[in-house]
């Protein structure tokens, strides 16, 4: 008894380390990356903007950038105006560092990883940390809100499918309010028969675009409303060739670049990329349909029968990757952090891969695979003097869409031997 409680009591001395050394780390992280302005600079100076009643959404902040996030976020972030920028940024990437351990937290506690062996987590823990790793940097540096909307998504989704419905509606409606990708969440909660959570999401939804009218005053913010509606349009030409910065990424800067050859992208190399060149309305048109087809292939993975729960906790967490993964590809003006939204999937990928002892030689094509999908997401961090070159040709989003793919293999790895999971 005595040498189990010692042990018992050693353990938590770990572990307790271990959660310190993170904290420290973390806190020292966020204190580095205060310097500079960042685009939460941006946030806080549009939330400035509303006390003298200008469009936030027409106004240009340092060196031409537009504030694309709601009304609501600006008004939260509001109060702090006046303040130490540098402490409420230290703040502000603290609080994404929280959130994106929570979501490892989670990720920990879930059912199938704790079925792993202690060496078998922490070689999939590693590998996850690893493949993440570029893009949580990129979002801490830039100070951007992909981690905070990535949370509202996961954690939302989590909580509703934990019957805590309307806890979880609150969190992914911010979500959707702040930053309009997780819409793609609300058909997936009607096909599963959230219903509860889907009607209590587009209320508080709803509720987020006109709570500022009581501090703002309506006519005022229906204004930014309107004019925030046009700007995020993505029937916008500036969206269909979108290519106004180089660190653009998705399916509008790829497919702009390989049908268009003068698209206008005035950082672009000196180095051909395009297979063709199309005309203006037939890039749309493809445009549309491939992001139709991405989207439509959503059933692939939701094949059980219409308003009916997952068969199981692994089956719901490779369809929602994938309707993760897709989000920063159908959605225009997406930079490279945005493809945080890609690691769930990544997780799938890796937790087959270790559960199946890392049997790649009987893979060698998904090994292939899988170094490439590494290569375009790492490089960056890894070999950073050639970024114009990654950002020329756009091999993030190849690694992503490569992500499809081993999806579609995963699930029909899961079909063969249900019980291996």
């Amino acid at each position: 008894m005595f040498i189990l409680k010692k042990q018992a009591l050693i353990n938590f001395i770990k572990n307790k380390g271990v959660y310190l050394l993170v904290a420290v780390a973390a806190i020292l992280y966020g204190y580095f990356e205060t310097q500079g302005k960042g685009d939460f600079y941006i946030f806080l100076s549009a939330a400035d903007d509303l006390n003298s009643k200008a469009n936030i959404y027409e106004k240009k902040y340092v060196d031409g950038y537009h504030y694309f996030y709601s009304v609501f976020f600006a008004l939260i972030l509001k109060p702090f105006v006046g303040l130490s920028f540098t402490a409420i940024k230290f703040c502000w990437l603290l609080i994404n560092e929280i959130l994106f351990l929570h979501l490892f937290y989670l990720l920990i506690q879930s059912e199938f990883v704790k079925v792993l062996s202690s060496s078998k987590r922490v070689i999939f823990l590693f590998m996850v940390v690893l493949f993440s790793a570029r893009f949580f940097i990129d979002n801490i540096h830039t100070s951007q809100i992909t981690i905070l909307i990535l949370w509202c998504c996961i954690y939302g989704l989590y909580c509703i499918t934990q019957e805590k419905s309307i806890k979880g509606a609150f969190i992914l409606a911010l979500g959707i309010n702040i930053k309009l990708l997780p819409i793609v969440f609300l058909p997936y909660l009607i096909y599963r028969g959230y219903f509860k959570a889907f009607f209590a999401t587009v209320f508080f939804y709803i509720l987020f675009l006109f709570t500022p009218s009581f501090f703002i005053g309506h006519e005022y913010n229906v204004s930014l409303l309107k004019t925030w509606f046009h700007l995020i349009n993505p029937a916008n030409q500036n969206h269909v060739l979108d290519v106004e910065e180089r660190s653009f990424h998705g399916l509008s800067t790829l497919l702009s670049t390989l049908l268009v050859k003068n698209v206008p992208d005035v950082y672009a190399l000196n180095l051909k990329r395009n297979i063709c060149d199309v005309s203006l309305s037939a890039l749309t048109s493809v445009l549309l349909l491939v992001r139709l087809t991405l989207v439509t292939f959503t059933l692939y993975f939701l094949r059980p029968v219409f308003f009916s729960k997952a068969k199981n906790f692994w089956q719901q967490y490779i369809e929602v990757s994938y309707i993760l993964l897709i989000v920063p590809l159908i959605f225009p003006h997406q930079q490279a952090y945005a493809f945080l939204f890609t690691l769930p999937a990544v997780c799938c990928v890796f937790y087959y891969l270790i559960l199946s002892d890392l049997k790649l030689k009987a893979h060698p094509v998904i090994l292939c695979a899988v170094i490439f999908i590494f290569l375009c997401f790492g490089l960056k961090l890894f070999l950073g003097m050639f970024n114009d070159y990654y950002d020329h040709y756009k091999i993030v989003t190849y690694g992503a869409l490569l992500l499809i793919p081993l999806l579609v293999w995963l699930r029909v790895q899961v079909k063969k031997s249900p019980n291996f999971f």
